[in-house]
C-alpha cells in the first residue's frame, strides 16, 4: 500500500499529477450533446466539437440528457436504452431509412425510462418497416414530428407494443403515407406479453393518406390497451380511419373533438371483438363508406354531440347512444 501511494505523492509534488486526472473528465458523459451534419462520432458531441449521428451521441450522453441538433441533417436511428430527449426543434432534422425492413428508433430501455422525440422528421423512403417501434420502457413522448413513408410490410409510423406497463404521448405529430397494400399505418397500439398495460393519449394528430390510420389492437396478449383520441384527423386512409379490435387484452378507446373523413375503405371508426369498447363524442365522421360499425361482439357508443353523416353507409343501427354526465 504505501509503495502505491509513494510514487504518487512525488508525482504531486512535481505537479504531475493534473496530467493524470485530466483524461478522467474526457469519458464524463455529457448532460446535453450535439450532431451536425459536418460533425464526427469520435468528437465529445459538444456544441463546438459535435457528433455526427444520433447513435454517436447517445453512447455519449448521460441517462436523462438531451441530444440537440445544430443544424439539419439525417442523423440516422439509434437503439434507445435509456431515458433520453432528442431534439431538433428549428431545424429540418431526422432520420432516413434506407435499408429495406429497417426501422429508425427502437425504444428497449427500464420500467422507469422517459424517452421524448422531438421536432423530427422520419423518413422511411418506402423501404422501412417502423418509424418508432416499442418494447420496454416507462414512457414515450413523441411530439411536433412528421412520420412518413414507412411501407415495407407492416409499415407502421409507431408500433407501441410493451412487454410491461407503459405510457405512449402523441402529439403536434403528422403520420403520412404509411402502410403496406394490406397492414401497416399511422399508430398502432398493441401488447407483446400477457398482463401489459398501454395507456395512449393522442392529441392534435394527422393521420392522413396510410393504410390504417390510428389502431388499438388486443388480440396478441392479454393486458389492457386504454386509448383517448383527441383533437385529431384521420383522413384519407385506404382501410379504417380509426379502429378498436381486440379478442383477448380489453381494449377501450375513448374519442373525442377529432374527424376520421374521407378513408377510402372501411370505416370511419369501427370497434370489432367482443373485448372491445369504443366511445365517440364531439366528433364528425364523414365521407367514409361506412361512417361507424361494431362488429363480433363490440361496443361502439355514441354521445349525442357527434356529427355521423354523408358516409355511404353511416352505420347508425350498430350504436348504442349514450348520455353526457
Amino acid at each position: 500500500m504505501n509503495r502505491m501511494l509513494r510514487p504518487l505523492a512525488i508525482l504531486a509534488i512535481l505537479g504531475g499529477i493534473v496530467p493524470l486526472a485530466a483524461p478522467q473528465a474526457a469519458y464524463a458523459l455529457n448532460a446535453r450533446s450535439w450532431v451536425s451534419a459536418t460533425g464526427n462520432d469520435p468528437n465529445p458531441c459538444t456544441r463546438t466539437q459535435p457528433c455526427l449521428t444520433f447513435a454517436g451521441a447517445f453512447v455519449k450522453t448521460a441517462a436523462g440528457g438531451v441530444i440537440n441538433c445544430l443544424d439539419s441533417g439525417n442523423f440516422q436511428g439509434v437503439d434507445i436504452s435509456k431515458s433520453i430527449t432528442i431534439d431538433c426543434t428549428g431545424v429540418e432534422a431526422g432520420t432516413q431509412v434506407t435499408n429495406p425492413g429497417g426501422l429508425a428508433f427502437q425504444v428497449d430501455a427500464g420500467p422507469n425510462d422517459v424517452v421524448v422525440l422531438r421536432g423530427l422528421d422520419i423518413q422511411g423512403t418506402g423501404q422501412g418497416s417502423f418509424g418508432i417501434r416499442f418494447f420496454t420502457g416507462g414512457a414515450l413522448h413523441v411530439e411536433n414530428c412528421v412520420i412518413r413513408n414507412f411501407n415495407f410490410t407492416p409499415g407502421w409510423g409507431i408500433d407501441f407494443a410493451p412487454e410491461t406497463p407503459a405510457e405512449l404521448y402523441v402529439s403536434d405529430t403528422v403520420f403520412s403515407s404509411n402502410g403496406s397494400t394490406a397492414n401497416g399505418g399511422g399508430i398502432l397500439a398493441e401488447l407483446s406479453a400477457d398482463g401489459a398495460i398501454a395507456k395512449v393519449m393522442v392529441n392534435r394528430v394527422q393521420a392522413k393518406g396510410n393504410f390504417f390510420g390510428i389502431k388499438a389492437d388486443g388480440s396478441a396478449a392479454s393486458g389492457v390497451i386504454n386509448m383517448t383520441v383527441r383533437n385529431s384527423v384521420s383522413s384519407g386512409n385506404s382501410a379504417n380511419g380509426i379502429v378498436g379490435t381486440s379478442n383477448r387484452a380489453a381494449v377501450v378507446i375513448m374519442i373525442d373533438r377529432s374527424t376520421s373523413s374521407h378513408n377510402i375503405a372501411g370505416f370511419g371508426v369501427i370497434a370489432d371483438g367482443p373485448a372491445t369498447v369504443a366511445r365517440v363524442g364531439n366528433s364528425s365522421i364523414a365521407g367514409n363508406i361506412n361512417g361507424v360499425g361494431a362488429t363480433n361482439g363490440a361496443s361502439l357508443q355514441s354521445y349525442d354531440t357527434n356529427q355521423i353523416n354523408g358516409n355511404s353507409n353511416d352505420g347508425i343501427a350498430s350504436v348504442t347512444p349514450i348520455s353526457l354526465h
